[in-house]
Parts: C-alpha cells; structure tokens; sequence
C-alpha cells in the first residue's frame, strides 16, 4: 500500500492537471482505509523513502483532524480503530527522533494534533516519553519533543492537564535551558516560550482556581526567575556574536518578564531594581553591534547574520531591534513603580533628581531610536512605509515607538527629572552632530534625527510640562526655544539629509503651540514652499504634509488663513496620484485645512473638491475594497456637510448625489461587487452628522437608489448600510419621504413598508437585518400618523420573524421596536395588542420555540426575547429606550398578563457547574439549567443590575451613564502605589449611587448622545438615573405592583443593591 500511496504523491506534482486531480481524489479515498493514516505516518518515518515525499506531512495532520476522534470539528467516518491508533502513536514518537529536522518537525506537528484528542486519558504515556526524551534524548530527540510542547501548549489545556505539565514536564526542561554548549538556542528559546505559555494558561484559571493557580506560580517562579537573571547576567555580546540566535533566548525571557510585569506583580516586584540594572546592561552591551549591523552606511559596514531557526519554531525575523523592543515593553510599565524608585530617583520629595541609571536609560533609548539604514532604503523607496514608521497615531510596531513609549512612560511618572536628562542629552546631540559632519560623517544626522524624533514623540507630555512651568513662572525645564532658536531652522534646508530635514519640519509643527504667530507663519510658509519645490524629494514633501496637518491642529486658524487657499491648491494635485498610507495623510490633511478655514470653501472650490474626493474613492475602490479611504473621504465629506454656508452643502449634494446614486444603482461583477455597499456607506456620510431638513435631490437620487438597490440585492454590505441610510433619512426628515413618490405611485414611507416585508420574511439573512429594529423603532418615532393603520399588521410581523430568530444580536433589534413602544404612552395599547395575538409554531424548533408546543402570545414571545438580549444592548439611546420600557412595565407588575410570562431567571448551581470553568464541550455535555421567573420579578432584577453595574463603573460598555468609575485597575504601582483601598466593602457601599445620580447618571457620551434628532426626543430629557431610582422607590413604598412579593425572589446581592437604593 505504501508504493500506491508514493506514487500519488508523486502524481500530485504533476503538471497535467487531469493527472493531478485523479491523485488528489485517490489520496482521499486512502483515508477511508483502515490501514490508511498508518500508511503515512510508515512513510513518514520510513528511512528508505525520499525525503520530499516523507514531507507531506499535512496529509497526516489533514487525516487526524477528519478521522482520528468524533470530537473532532471535521470528523468524517470512517474513526482510526483503536489498535491503530496505538501503532501510528509510535511511530510518529519515534519521528521525533529523526535525523532531519523537518521530518522532527512534521512529527511534532501530528503528535500534537493526536494529543489533542488523546492526551491524557487515552496517551497517558505521552508526558512521562517527552519527558524522558528530553532527560536522556540526543540534541535531535530533544528538538523533537520541544516541538510537540510547544505545540501542544499553544492550545488552551484544562486544569486536569495543566498540573501535569507544571509538575512534571517544566522542571525536566529547565535543565537545558541553562545549558547552552549542548542545546541550540531555538531550542532553550522555544523552552522559555513554553514556559510563558504555561504562565498564561495559570494566569487564565486564577480566577477560577486562586489556590492551586497560586500554588502552581509561586512553586515555578523563584527557580525560573532566577535562572532568567543568571541567564541575562551574562555579557549579551559576547553570547550573540558567538552564536546570533542567542537574541531569540534573551528576546523570550524579557518577554515573559513583561508577562509577570503584567499579570504578577508581587512576584516580580522584589526583583525590579536588578532587572532594570540587566536590561540597561544588555542594551549598553549590544549597542555597538547595533551601530554596526543596523546604523552604520559605510559601503563596508556589516550585514546582520541570518536567522537559522526552524520554520514555525521561533520568529522568521529576530534580530536586535527585537530585542530591544522587547527590553522597552518590560520597561515601559516596570518604571513607575515604586520598586523602581531607589534605581531612578534621588532626592526627597519635591527635589527628585535623576540617578546615573536613570540618566543611562534615557541615553540608551536615544541609541537604538536612530534611524535604521533599513529604514532609510525601505523609506525611499516605499512612501508609504514611512508615513506608517512615522506616524504619530498609529500603533505600528517598532524600536522606535516601544523607545518613545518608554520614555513617555518616564517623563508621566518623573516629569521634571526626565526632563532635565533630556535637555542634557540634546546639548549634547547637537554639539556631536556638528562635530560628527565636520570631521566627514555620513551618519552625521541619525543622532540629532533621533532626539528631534524622541521629544516630538512625547510632545504632548512636554507641551504639558512647560506650560507648567509657565504657570508656576519656573525655568523651563526643557528649553525648547534653543532648539528653535539655534538648531531648527538650520535643518530645514538640508536637502543632503532628508530625513532630518523632515524631521526638523515635523518638530517645528508639533511644538507650533508655543511659536508666536509671525514665526509659525514663517515654519508654515516654509511648508508650503517644500510642496511647491521640484528638486525636494518624497519623504521631505510627506513631513510638509504631516507639517501642515499638525499646524491645523495646534495653532490658532487665523495664523492659517493666509496659507490656507495656496495649500488646499498644493494639496488637491497630489491626491490622484498617491495612494495607501501617503493618500490616508493626504486626505487627512485636507479636511484639517477645509475645517479650520470657513472662507476657504466656495461654490467653485467645494465642487472641485468633491469632484476629487470622488474620483479618489472610485479610483481606490474599483481596485479593491478600501474602507480606509472611504472612511477617511467620509470624514471629509461630513464635515463639508457641517459648513455654515448653505450654499456650500447646497453643492455638495448637487455635486455628489447624482454620481453616488448611479454608482449605487450600477451592475456589479464579482470584481466590483463590493462597490454599491461603500457607495451607500459613503452617502450616509451626507447625512450622519447634520440635521434636517434634508435636499429634495438627495431623496430623489441617493435614497430612491437606495430602496431600488433594496428591492433586490443579497449583498450584506448593501443591505446593512441600506437601513442605515433610510434609518437617518426617515430621522433627518420623514417628511421628504412623504412627499417623494416612487415611479409607481407610493410615497417613501409606504416604499419602506414594502421593503420591510422583506426584511422581516423568514428566510431573509439575519445578518442582513441587524438594523431592521431600528428602522421600524424610529419610524414609530417620526412617522406615527402614517404607521398607524397597519400597526397591528407590522407587529405581529416583526413577532413572527422573531419567531425564526436565531442570533442574539437580531433578536435584540427585533425587540427594540416594542421596548420603545412600552417606554411611550402607548404601553397599554402595545400590551393589548400583543397579548391579543396568537402566534403559532414554526414546523421546526426555534429560540422561541425550543419545544413544538401550543401557539403562544406574542406578548410571550417578546418579553422572554427582550428579558434574555437587554443586557447587551448597545448605544446609549437604544439603551435609555430599553430601560425605560423595562421599567414602564415594571410600574404594571400588577398586571396578570405580565405575571403570567415565565422567563429564564437565574442559573442553577449544582456539581457539574460549581467552582467550574464551563469550557464548550463541558456546556455541551453538561448544559446549564434555569430557573423560571415571572416577568415583573426579572425586571426588577435587570434594573437593579443596571444600577449596581452602571455605580460601581463597571457597566455594560454601553455608555449608560456618566459614572463615577469605580473599577480597581490592575496595580502598575502608580498613583502613590495605594492599592489597598477596598472601594466596594464597608457601609459606602452605596454612597457611590448617590454620587452617580448628583453627576447626571445617564448622559455619558457615545455617538447616539451626540445626535441632535435623538437629544431631542422626550425620552432624552428624562434624567434615567433618578427615573429608576424614583420607580423602584415609589415601587416599594406603595406595593401597588406587589413588589414586596418580589423582593422575596431575589438573591441576596440584589437585596443588597436595593437596601442600598431605598436608604439613599
């Protein structure tokens, strides 16, 4: 059977594609066969077959993962038998052994996928065999079974699996960790990575396990942080230029350190002073090796080795920078603690003083910040690249960011030592700089470049720091006017060095707060002037761009003004032709320079703009989906929209909404199928962020296009941003609606009806309807007259698609209508309404109808929905219409047809679920049962878990409120180190409420809360936290709703929560 088997393999390379098929189809049939998986894994392992066909080692990973266990996401019958399975177990073991490494590796790989299903009750002799292998196993062995760890860890492992592996298999591998002349560094690398994982997987069952996880850590970490300072202790250079993949072993280690940094504080804290004194050791030690490898551009300056490390076993790339990254990300939280105090800080309070190491850290971090050669090859040639390095806002990844987050870490914590090392430093750079170009330097620049680079990127915290000190009349305490005074201007014409030539443009901008206006207008001219030069080149053009966009952003705009019109005209050319990161700043740019300026935009300009925004967006999008740019030219197009000329927006949509409306309505192919979706997205942004009355045309072309487009189209995209659209419309102005007919003769509103029915039919996609509750919520707000005649009708078929509702978040919109319904003054009619209905089963069984049973009302059906969805309702308006409603029916507790719903209450506990994390195969076999409660009792108790969760700041994510936060943050040893406050034990309990209610709790801010139709609304006017701090009050002093029967259903925490509330 082997020689069938080699032979496919050898047919699947080939290039008739007719041959190749039949191959592939017979390799499938093979793993039907009994003997099939013990076929590959005989090749697999097998000395006498060639090793390119012994590496098709995903069909026996393939073949485990589809026949190996039931369990399996992709079983397919026939299962391995079990007899087997206990051949091929040892025969991929003993390829881990193998002489070549990739035929180790492939072993791991399917040893790891049977130890998923196997391990342990079905492999029990796998952990003691790795472990032996690792103890008495050659370097090969040893690789090999470090590759299955490594592996198998990756996967989250149970707390039944967990203790073996921290008994048994850590201490075994600690050993060679320590023992460099025998083990390759991938492989003690890949040990330390393990360890890592193991430390994650503790750090996720604590909660669940605080002693046995404490237990677990506290017996691991003295011995393994011990051997990681002794490990580090040892001169970084010497070791990696003996073997350069020694990085990956130290790159390991500071990340775990940062892992204890961050989940275990206590155990770290003791070691934080000898930590930070290693960390500044290995980046003094290796810092000529990175002047070498990485910054020198001497025609024979070195190029770093490459790496030698298995594919998959460790990063392709791992070099210094890595390194260094990973020693600044330690760092970065370490430093302000208060551990780290006696290493960093002299003095007593109020006259803090650098320390020696403090002043060696802050230089250390300048070194490895400097400009890269990489980084000035990839910059020239990729535009793009380096607005993505360079950007401020951005959360790209390098030694550079994790350099300036550390010091911004520094200068938060020590403001006025930091910045006095940093002023220290500049001097200095400045002086060598002109010494270094003096004496012939061709990296003269890189250092000066580097500590330009590193105070703009903690701008903020320096701007900060001097207005301060203005305030408080002290010395500044860095003097950023020297800078300005005798080093920027200089650098604004070295064309020879463009990137400190940028640089000094970008500083300049991101300081221009503090310039006065004749000298900004003098950095701003000189912007303008570098965009109007031929001879300049790429990345200078980027900073001037990046210049102008800060400048819009720091200084006042009548210094802008006069530079306004020349810029929107520099700006406008180079649109077409860029693209990618250099168009997201562009673009961005342009709407600074059109906000800031009222003046700037005219009839003639604003088309003009348009027009290019809109060749832009088309252009990027016919190439390919790009929601960056269209949500960037979204941004743009709002705020034209919020332009206080009328006749500017009057352009804007007779510019627009023709050619937004014929792209909407075009024919699609599969190359342009995701184009109407954008253009409708991009046509909201005509209305989103003003109000009404909205433009005849834009009805008559955009939204007609919109509900054509509606009619008939299954794309997700189109029909999401769809509802969106005539959601805002129907807000904006559902009068337009009204008068707008289509070419058959209905009106907008009755055009929306039809589409609803479609929307609401069973078989419609729920994804495609996620905003459908919305749609009809506010058209019971704006368009009541025309609504109610076919009220009933539109209820009950929103109660019939929720009949088929399946995904929690359709579910929820679906409710949302008749959560609105029950908050107005039409709650009594509501309830009639829907206790009136009966509501048959669906053939098969649903959410709704977990059981075929009898018909149930349709009141029933949506408030057990709305009693299971209301927690996670999202957006601040929709969660006002929730708890209104909820607490309006409340008020009717009394009413027997309320009383009557039976809802899911609370979990039962008992000894499948208790103390038990409840992982998805547990669930499964072990499902959590209910108890069933009355309406009017869980109503009660979702109020009260609003009021707990909204007053002691760890509310729902909804922006309920405006709460006093009064989550404990994980300790990073700030704020004075005074962690000990306990904030919710004691008789204050609830002292927190009554402040939540004096501070308006309820009007937090999120998107919803700025919308101005929706601020509007009576419902917005009613102060949310008192309305249910008054209801459950008056609730409980007049028992008209039988409250006090109620009181006796809750658990004790929710009695506690209404003490607290009715004592206020």
């Amino acid at each position: 059977m082997e020689g069938q088997v080699i032979q496919c393999l050898q047919a699947t390379l080939s290039p008739d594609h007719t041959v190749r098929t039949q191959a592939e189809d017979q390799l499938r049939q093979l793993f039907s066969h009994p003997q099939g998986g013990l076929t590959l894994a005989k090749l697999l392992t097998s000395q006498q077959v060639e090793l390119y066909q012994r590496q098709m080692r995903l069909l026996l990973q393939k073949y485990v993962d589809k026949h190996w266990s039931p369990v399996s996401a992709n079983f397919e019958a026939p299962a391995t038998p079990i007899e087997v399975k206990g051949e091929i177990r040892d025969l991929v073991f003993g390829g881990l052994s193998d002489g070549e490494g990739k035929i180790r590796t492939a072993s791991a790989y399917s040893l790891s996928a049977i130890a998923r299903f196997d391990w342990p009750e079905n492999y029990p002799t796998l952990l003691p065999s790795l472990i032996q292998l690792l103890n008495n196993g050659s370097p090969a062995s040893i690789h090999g079974s470090m590759r299955v760890i490594q592996d198998f860890v990756r996967n989250d492992l149970s707390e039944d699996q967990l203790l073996p592996v921290v008994q048994e298999l850590l201490p075994a591998v600690l050993g060679i960790l320590g023992d460099p002349a025998s083990h390759s560094p991938t492989t003690r690398a890949s040990i330390v990575h393990v360890f890592r994982q193991v430390l994650r997987m503790l750090e996720t069952i604590r909660e669940e396990h605080p002693e046995a996880a404490k237990s677990a850590i506290d017996s691991l970490s003295a011995v393994w942080l011990d051997a990681f300072k002794q490990l580090l202790a040892q001169d970084a250079a010497t070791e990696i230029q003996a073997n350069w993949m020694s990085i990956n072993v130290r790159v390991e280690i500071f990340r775990t350190l940062s892992l204890y940094q961050n989940a275990f504080k206590t155990l770290i804290a003791p070691q934080i002073p000898e930590l930070i004194q290693l960390a500044l050791q290995n980046l003094q030690s290796l810092l000529p090796l990175f002047r070498a490898f990485y910054l020198s551009s001497e025609d024979d300056a070195p190029e770093p080795p490459s790496p030698t490390s298995d594919v998959g076993m460790m990063e392709d790339k791992t070099g210094l920078p890595e390194l260094a990254s990973a020693i600044f990300d330690l760092l970065t939280p370490v430093v302000r603690t208060k551990s780290a105090l006696p290493s960093l800080i002299s003095g007593s309070e109020g006259s803090e003083a650098p320390t020696q190491m403090l002043e060696q850290l802050v230089k250390v971090v300048q070194e490895w910040t400097q400009v890269t050669k990489e980084n000035t090859e990839e910059w020239m040639e990729d535009p793009n690249a380096f607005v993505v390095d360079e950007d401020d806002d951005n959360e790209q990844y390098s030694v550079r960011t994790c350099g300036y987050d550390l010091v911004g870490s520094l200068i938060d914590k020590w403001t006025r030592p930091v910045a006095s090392v940093l002023q220290k430093i500049v001097e200095e750079k400045v002086q060598d700089a002109a010494s270094a170009k003096q004496s012939g330097s061709i990296d003269w620049w890189k250092p000066l470049e580097s500590v330009l680079a590193l105070i703009g990127g903690i701008a903020d915290d320096v701007r900060d720091i001097l207005e301060e000190d203005q305030e408080e009349k002290r010395p500044p305490a860095i003097n950023i006017g020297f800078l300005f005074d005798n080093v920027i201007p200089g650098l604004l014409g070295q064309n020879e060095t463009p990137f400190l030539q940028g640089r000094a443009f970008v500083f300049a901008s991101q300081f221009s707060s503090m310039l006065n206006q004749q000298l900004a207008g003098q950095y701003l001219s000189a912007a303008v002037q570098v965009l109007e030069a031929s001879d300049v080149s790429v990345p200078v053009k980027i900073s001037a761009v990046k210049t102008i966009k800060n400048f819009c952003r720091h200084v006042d705009p009548f210094v802008l003004k006069p530079f306004s019109s020349k810029t929107l005209h520099l700006i406008l050319p180079l649109l077409p032709q860029a693209s990618s990161e250099t168009l997201y700043l562009v673009l961005e740019t342009l709407r600074a320079i059109t906000s800031m300026d009222d003046d700037l935009l005219d009839e003639q300009t604003t088309r003009t703009v348009v027009d290019v925004l809109f060749d832009v967006w088309l252009r990027c999008t016919n190439a390919s989906s790009d929601p960056v740019t269209t949500a960037i030219i979204e941004e743009n197009i709002e705020s034209i929209s919020l332009h206080p000329n009328p006749s500017v927006v009057s352009i804007l949509i007779t510019a627009l909404s023709p050619k937004l409306a014929a792209t909407i309505s075009s024919p699609v192919t599969d190359e342009t199928v995701h184009i109407p979706g954008e253009a409708v997205q991009l046509a909201n942004s005509l209305l989103r962020v003003r109000g009404g009355p909205l433009e005849a045309e834009l009805v008559a072309t955009v939204t007609r296009s919109v509900m054509e487009v509606l009619n008939v189209t299954d794309d997700m995209d189109v029909i999401q941003h769809g509802m969106i659209h005539l959601t805002l419309v129907v807000r904006k102005d559902c009068e337009k609606l009204v008068q707008w007919h289509d070419a058959q003769g209905q009106n907008g509103i009755n055009a929306i009806f039809a589409l609803l029915a479609r929307f609401l039919a069973p078989e419609f996609s729920e994804s495609g309807g996620i905003f459908v509750g919305e749609l009809i919520m506010h058209l019971f707000r704006k368009a009541g007259e025309a609504i109610g005649p076919v009220l009933p009708d539109l209820l009950r078929a929103v109660v019939e698609r929720l009949k088929y509702a399946k995904m929690a978040s359709f579910i929820q919109t679906l409710v949302l209508p008749f959560a609105y319904l029950f908050s107005t003054e039409y709650t009594s009619t509501t309830i009639d309404l829907l206790s009136q209905m009966s509501i048959a089963p669906p053939s098969e069984p649903t959410t709704a109808f977990p059981t075929l049973s009898a018909p149930r009302s349709a009141l029933d059906i949506v408030l057990n929905a709305w009693s299971e969805t209301s927690e996670t309702v999202s957006g601040s308006w929709n969660i006002r219409v929730s708890d209104m409603g909820m607490s309006k029916l409340f008020v009717l507790g009394g009413d027997q047809r309320l009383r009557e719903v039976m809802v899911k209450g609370d979990l039962i506990i008992d000894e499948a679920n208790r103390d038990t994390i409840m992982t998805r195969s547990r669930t499964k076999a072990h499902p959590n049962q209910y108890t069933q409660t009355p309406f009017p009792l869980k109503a009660l108790k979702l109020i009260l878990k609003d009021v707990q969760s909204e007053t002691s700041g760890k509310g729902k994510g909804k922006g309920k409120g405006k709460t006093v936060d009064l989550e404990i943050p994980e300790d990073d040893g700030d704020e004075d180190w005074d962690d000990d406050d306990d904030l919710f034990g004691g008789d204050d309990e609830f002292e927190f409420l009554s402040s939540w209610l004096e501070a308006g709790g309820g009007n937090e801010n999120d998107a919803q809360d700025d919308d101005e139709d929706l601020k509007s609304d009576p419902l917005a006017q009613i102060d949310l936290g008192q309305h249910l701090t008054d209801v459950l009050r008056h609730a409980y002093s007049s028992n008209a709703n039988g409250m006090h029967e109620m009181v006796e259903g809750l658990t004790d925490e929710e009695k506690s929560i209404l003490r607290g509330v009715l004592t206020l």
